[in-house]
């Protein structure tokens, strides 16, 4: 089985779907593991939070454009935690 560690350095070729397409196997194993851990899982769904608001950034982004992107996925987090406990 996937340690914690090489889930984490592979989380963002998971999340591309392409980026696995040739190793079946290892998306298994990548998938049991986040059965597995609660830790793991959390961190992929906030790497693909991330991935997802910093889709939306221009190249050319101002850095209020940035604090802005930071406090909304700040923002996001905290609500998607706050709902998973409820």
């Amino acid at each position: 089985m996937l340690s914690c560690k090489q889930v984490a350095a592979l989380a963002s070729d998971y999340l591309d779907r392409n980026s696995l397409d040739n190793n079946t196997q290892l998306k298994w194993q990548i998938r049991l593991h986040l059965l597995m851990c609660a830790n793991c899982r959390r961190f992929v769904r906030h790497l693909k939070i991330t991935q997802q608001v910093g889709a939306g950034i221009t190249k050319h982004a101002s850095p209020q454009d940035a604090e802005m992107v930071w406090k909304k996925l700040q923002a996001h987090i905290k609500e998607e935690t706050q709902s998973k406990q409820k």
